[in-house]
């Protein structure tokens, strides 16, 4: 997966703010989670799904209005900063962006990571994937095996040891005859590792199948997810995002992210 540089907003490396400068009426077009981190605990206290709108301007601006979660109706354009990155006219937010390696699987970005800090107590970190260019279902494969390798790119907290991005590695195998995939990521705080369904060309993960270093005991598998889609002719790229929320020794612990890969 190919990400943009970094774009800084508020006065924290991660944060990121979300201003009404006047564009709405965005369709719905990427849906994913969202999770928000308490700062002065580190603790993730609220999270659940999130839907936006996001558009590419003439100028290579984007547009985001957030259609569903925290900040829902707010809108935010972001410019290049003439660094590799997007920023708002205030530097009040914060966004990156990926696309599959090969750019005929989906024109433009596939996915985003938002960072939404404008309060000074509450670090919202929200990822979402395109629901635009899918793979038709009736263009999706109903036998035999598939892998797909790429990248993933999230934000993190463990209550008083750690706040920052996670990012590594992204495999997937597919069995398409049953409609069953195992996916797996690797981050600095262990393999974050899931199986999921298929339906049409969406997956969701299973039930009690999430885990970090193959424990399963630190997830609290009833607030989390990894959902995502196929994209391109035949299925040949597939994107989504994730929510990990933990307990037991990882109590108060999650993270948010997405993950791109194309079909090898």
């Amino acid at each position: 997966m190919k990400y943009l540089t970094c774009v800084v907003l508020g006065a924290a490396a991660l944060a990121a703010g979300c201003g009404n400068n006047g564009n709405d009426g965005i369709a719905t077009n990427a849906l994913g989670y969202y999770g928000d981190v308490n700062w002065d605990t580190g603790r993730i206290d609220g999270s659940g799904t999130a839907e936006a709108g996001i558009q590419i301007n003439d100028d290579d601006s984007v547009t985001v209005q957030i259609n569903e979660g925290p900040y829902a109706g707010e809108t935010t354009t972001f410019y290049y900063d003439g660094a590799g990155g997007y920023t708002t006219d205030d530097a009040e937010a914060y966004l990156q962006l990926g696309y599959f390696d090969n750019p005929n699987v989906k024109d433009g970005p596939v996915v985003a990571l938002i960072d939404v800090n404008d309060n000074d107590e509450e670090l919202t970190l929200m990822a979402l994937r395109s629901s635009n260019d899918m793979t038709a279902e009736s263009d999706m494969p109903v036998t035999g095996f598939a892998t797909y390798t790429g990248s993933h790119l999230g934000g993190a907290t463990i209550p008083g040891q750690y706040l920052d991005y996670i990012e590594g590695g992204f495999q997937a195998n597919v069995d398409f005859g049953a409609g069953q995939l195992a996916g797996a990521m690797q981050s600095d705080l262990g393999d974050i590792t899931f199986d999921a369904t298929i339906s049409g060309a969406e997956f969701n993960s299973n039930a009690n199948s999430i885990a970090i270093g193959n424990d399963y005991g630190v997830i609290n598998q009833g607030a989390s997810g990894v959902e995502g889609g196929f994209y391109g002719a035949g299925a040949a790229g597939m994107a989504g995002t994730y929510l990990l929320n933990g307990q037991g020794s990882l109590d108060g612990a999650g993270a948010v992210g997405a993950f791109v890969a194309d079909r090898n």
